[in-house]
């Protein structure tokens, strides 16, 4: 089977839209996990064996907060806590090798 793959161009790249949503008490985990999320996305949809991923563009489309006031013994130091919900749009660079597991 893989003389079938001797002397063939197999990288492929294609631009892929997908939309993922995450949670965190800050924009920074949430940013992160937006990606993680991403690539877990990726690799799930794609069953060919990925090289290389490139977020090219980035949409926030929906931004939640939601904050509460939180006291230490129900009455002293209050403090803010905000926990933020974000949806996102990102189109994606993949870069993939056109095999599949039954050519390996």
């Amino acid at each position: 089977m893989l003389n079938n793959l001797q002397n063939k161009q197999l990288l492929k790249e294609i631009s892929h839209e997908l939309v993922v949503t995450a949670s965190g008490d800050s924009l920074e985990s949430v940013t992160g996990k937006l990606f993680q999320n991403m690539r877990k996305q990726i690799f799930a949809e794609f069953r060919k064996p990925i090289i290389q991923m490139e977020a090219e563009e980035v949409f926030f489309q929906k931004v939640d907060t939601k904050s509460r006031t939180e006291h230490f013994m129900l009455l002293f130091w209050p403090r803010e806590k905000v926990a933020y919900t974000i949806t996102a749009k990102i189109v994606v660079k993949v870069k993939y090798l056109d095999i599949a597991k039954e050519e390996l």
